[in-house]
This record gives structure tokens, sequence and C-alpha cells, in this order.
């Protein structure tokens, strides 16, 4: 798989992670995951996780595999299915994740 779409999974991950307020330790405990550096790896885009696995992490972070997928396999978030229900807050962090993803838009070229 891409490097950048991994990347931009990784960014989508600790966006949602941060949106619910939970340390990596935390969403490790909660989706069932190693612990602290299972997540950062994830975040940081070093490690893929199995399609068996991302059930788990959909439901600590109060997604849905699906959208999950969308990111992983598509490289990109439906604003539409995302921002239902979010705080302002969040939506905010949501636009600073789009800057990130225009930024590296010139490293796929």
């Amino acid at each position: 798989m891409e490097d950048n779409r991994l990347k931009r999974f990784g960014a989508y991950i600790k966006l949602l992670r941060e949106s619910e307020g939970l340390s990596q330790d935390e969403l490790a405990k909660k989706s069932g995951f190693a612990g602290r550096a299972a997540i950062s790896a994830i975040e940081k885009g070093k490690n893929n996780i199995s399609i068996e696995r991302l059930p788990d992490l959909a439901f600590a972070l109060h997604t849905t595999p699906g959208k999950l997928m969308d990111v992983l396999v598509e490289g990109e978030i439906k604003e539409e299915s995302i921002t239902d229900g979010l705080t302002a807050e969040s939506i905010a962090k949501l636009k600073s994740y789009a800057e990130y993803l225009k930024s590296t838009q010139g490293d796929e070229k």
C-alpha cells in the first residue's frame, strides 16, 4: 500500500483519537492493541493494521469500519460522512487535517 495513504490514515486515526480525548494508551486498551507503541506506529503511517483489527479500532473511535476503509483505501475522507455530530472544535481539527492533505498532494505527482 502507498506510504502516503498510510500516513493519511494514521493522521486521521490521530485526529479521531484526539477528538475523543483519548491518549494513545487509552485507545490501545479500548481497541485491544498491545499498547501505546502500536497506536503510535499506526498514527505515524509506519504500521498497517489487518482487516480483522479495523472494527476494533473503529468502534473504539466511535466510527465505522467503512469510514476508516474510505480513508485507508481511497486515501480521502468524505466530509459529509464524518462531520455529522461533531463539535465545532472537532470540525476545526478536520479543516487542519484537510490542509495537511493539500500539502501532501505534491508528493504524489
